[in-house]
């Protein structure tokens, strides 16, 4: 068996091959691992200070990476360091680059303790990097994933809340922006015709916008087209897409438009429409996060309509839109408690309608309701806004006027009904009464509102017992 010198050409090229790579810095002499055998350079830096048409390899070393290899390679050239570990992109092919994680050490040094011999290692790490960066994104997409779990679960929370409607849509459009980049956002309830915003973001001036209403269906608009097509729209050119949507000449006008109907048992109640001044501001993702908000928003809008039907069911009396003996009840003492702190007077006067029970016999229950909303009618277009006014009982009806003295119930009393009584009703051949009682003081603490609606429905039953068509009231002191 014949014996090779551990410098034979097969060793040194094997060395190669496996990435080893050794630098005479006196000499020029370099042994090249194969990460920069294809790529013609110079490895010698005093080559490159003689021949400066010759390419360094340093100008195959990303640029970001540059400056920092070339420091380091020259810290080992000048005997700075005897280490170099550094770990930079090689453009193998142009425009193209593998990552090279390179280490070495320097073997000798010369007499003036400069580096001659430099031994080191190239290692092509561009699968591992591949998969770092792959792994960093996903990093990344969970984080970004949680971030939107978590605001989506406040959101979710302040929905459920006991909030206000419109205190709750301003708080979940403000969440809705950290998940979202809009420029302007609302929520808008379709109502009458009309889409009207019921929470506003980013503009100007939202209370303004709050104020607004916008006719539906208007087939220059986006969300006419978004709520007619029952699905979320997402429009990222709307002067492409949309040409006939008609757009303000300003350097902040809506160029990307994300709509959202929001649908409750398969009925459309509103619209989240979200805006973008740019191009392309949107992307399907966002649509996604839109639309996940969006029946969220929905549904704090339907319990909204539920609440508001129940509370109006409760305050208002359904054939006379007059209020119901429980708001009486609740404004009614509320009126009572503010004049008994401010020593104010307050008056009650109960109404009935004369022989109601009559008309109901002689002419039917259905002409007897229409009288009962055409007198109620005439009642609220003769008193204040400020005074209660309720559907006490099947015929009778409760005012309370607060700073009202007992003459001055008196003119107002006479006024209604005399009114009523030049009133005109469908099948009654005759005019239709009514008789009141009316009491008025200033209350003090230990006086009720149930004894001054007693009082006042005493004087009604002495203006029935006096012939009706009259009033008949008493001062309480």
């Amino acid at each position: 068996m014949s014996k090779k010198s551990i410098y034979n050409k097969d060793i040194l090229k094997t060395l190669a091959d496996v990435g080893v790579y050794i630098s005479n810095y006196i000499t020029g002499e370099d042994l090249i691992s194969k990460e920069w055998k294809s790529i013609p350079r110079t490895f010698n830096l005093k080559d490159k200070d003689k021949d400066k048409d010759k390419d360094s390899f340093f100008d195959f070393i990303h640029t970001d990476d540059r400056a920092r290899v070339k420091n380091a390679i020259e810290a080992i050239y000048n005997g700075d360091t005897n280490k170099f570990h550094e770990i930079y992109r090689l453009e193998y092919s142009k425009g193209l680059y593998k990552w090279i994680d390179s280490f070495g050490k320097t073997a000798t040094k010369t007499e003036d303790g400069k580096t001659e011999y430099f031994v080191g290692f190239d290692l092509d790490i561009s699968d591992l990097k591949k998969t770092e960066q792959k792994l960093r994104i996903s990093i990344e997409k969970e984080e970004k994933r949680t971030v939107e779990l978590e605001t989506l679960r406040q959101i979710i929370k302040v929905i459920n809340s006991s909030l206000e409607l419109k205190e709750t849509v301003q708080i979940v459009l403000n969440e809705t922006k950290k998940l979202i980049p809009y420029e302007t956002a609302s929520v808008e309830m379709l109502r009458d015709g009309f889409l009207k915003p019921i929470g506003t973001v980013g503009f100007e001036d939202n209370d303004f916008v709050n104020n607004l209403k916008f006719k539906y269906p208007d087939n220059n608009s986006l969300s006419t087209y978004a709520l007619q097509n029952n699905k979320p729209l997402l429009c990222n050119n709307i002067a492409k897409e949309f040409p006939v949507f008609s757009q303000p000449k300003e350097d902040k006008s809506v160029k990307s438009w994300i709509g959202i109907p929001l649908i409750s048992k398969k009925n459309i109640i509103g619209l989240l429409a979200l805006d973008g001044y740019k191009k392309n501001h949107f992307n399907e993702h966002h649509l996604e996060l839109s639309e996940i908000i969006g029946d969220h928003i929905a549904i704090a809008l339907e319990n909204s309509i539920l609440h508001e039907k129940a509370y109006k069911m409760a305050m208002e009396d359904a054939l006379t839109h007059l209020g119901s003996r429980y708001r009486m009840q609740i404004e009614g003492r509320l009126l009572f408690n503010n004049a008994v702190r401010s020593k104010s007077n307050i008056s009650v006067a109960m109404l009935d309608i004369d022989f109601f029970k009559k008309i109901n016999d002689n002419f039917g229950h259905k002409t007897g309701d229409t009288v009962l909303k055409t007198i109620s009618k005439a009642c609220i277009d003769e008193v204040r806004n400020i005074d209660v006014l309720a559907r006490y009982g099947g015929e009778e009806f409760i005012l309370i006027m607060q700073h009202t003295l007992l003459e001055e119930a008196e003119i107002i009393l006479t006024r209604i009904k005399n009114k009523i009584e030049l009133l005109k009703h469908p099948g009654i051949p005759y005019p239709v009464t009514i008789s009141v009682g009316i009491s008025s003081g200033i209350p003090k603490r230990e006086n009720l509102l149930d004894s001054y609606i007693s009082i006042a429905d005493k004087q009604l039953y002495i203006s029935k017992e006096n012939g009706r068509n009259r009033i008949t009231s008493k001062a309480i002191y």
